[in-house]
């Protein structure tokens, strides 16, 4: 399944970065590693969503073509 791979892939870009922030504004470790987690998630989803959405309707993404070749 695609979807699968598109949700591990977003996750594993946002959530570092995510933590990234969270530690540089001065959360505990604990606080940063919550939200992170909470919002990286949340953030994969609606990715997943739109991509799904955009694959049923029809509409191609330019720059997934282009990495494909």
């Amino acid at each position: 399944m695609p979807w699968t791979r598109w949700l591990v892939s977003a996750f594993a870009i946002v959530f570092p970065l995510l933590f990234a922030v969270y530690l540089v504004r001065g959360q505990s470790l604990s606080h940063a590693l919550g939200e992170a987690l909470a919002w990286g998630g949340i953030s994969a989803w609606v990715f997943v969503i739109g991509k799904i959405e955009n694959v049923r309707r029809g509409r191609r993404c330019a720059l997934c073509e282009t990495l494909r070749t």
